[in-house]
């Protein structure tokens, strides 16, 4: 059986950290803000009161996340290891980012942030609406990731050290090079790469660079309506 010692680091997870407002909701919200009850996209400026409202009128939680970021979490969780999983992302310099700091430490995640002071720390509407869920990404810092970060000696030595890696189909709208990067890496020295599929339309809108990163996956994560969506753009 693995020791905690040998599990150190041993799952890396890159994506957009985001602060999750998350509130069950009636339908006329989602028609509201046109938005469906299955689904996941990227904040137009017709969504940005959205936010406020979720707040205000819905008793809003507040839980540090966005895809990436929740799945190492869980993993971190089951595998009981203290730094068995790491993340990198880009946040802000705020009270936000400040949380997910001070969580990420409590349970034993090394996060490996680049702190982008222009921008706040991204959010995400979580609208619970029966068994759905529909998710509206605003990005901002998360948006702002750049290649140089994981090339830093100290974060491009969490990537030598890591045996798996998994990213979610919304870090392609952020940073391909990166993750290409990485990709290139675990297939020289023959370690596991698994990719969410995430949302229908990255398999739509970002098709190219789905499929560029594509050849690496050795595992890859998806609903019925993504499967369908990356079948349906691919002439499957």
């Amino acid at each position: 059986m693995c020791n905690a010692t040998s599990l150190e680091g041993i799952l890396l997870g890159m994506g957009n950290p985001l602060l999750d407002i998350s509130a069950n909701v009636p339908e006329e919200v989602l028609s509201k803000y046109g938005l469906k009850a299955n689904d996941a996209i990227l904040a137009e400026e017709k969504h940005l009161p959205l936010y406020a409202e979720l707040c205000d009128k819905y008793s809003a939680e507040f839980i540090p996340g966005g895809a990436t970021q929740n799945a190492i979490r869980i993993a971190n969780w089951i595998l009981s290891g203290k730094k068995a999983t790491s993340f990198i992302g880009c946040v802000g310099k705020d009270k936000y980012s400040d949380e997910m700091i001070a969580i990420c430490d409590k349970e034993g995640i090394n996060a490996s942030y680049m702190i982008d002071e222009s921008v706040p720390t991204g959010t995400c509407a979580v609208l619970i609406k029966d068994q759905d869920r529909s998710l509206v990404a605003h990005l901002s810092a998360a948006n702002n990731y750049k290649l140089s970060h994981i090339e830093e000696a100290k974060n491009w030595a969490i990537v030598e050290k890591a045996q798996f890696f998994y990213i979610a189909g919304f870090f392609l709208t952020v940073s391909v090079d990166t993750i290409m990067k990485v990709f290139c890496h675990a297939a020289e020295k023959n370690k596991v790469v698994s990719m969410n599929l995430s949302a229908p339309f990255l398999c739509q809108f970002f098709k190219d660079p789905m499929l560029q990163v594509a050849p690496y996956w050795d595992i890859v994560f998806g609903n019925e309506t993504e499967a369908a969506s990356f079948a349906e753009n691919n002439g499957y």
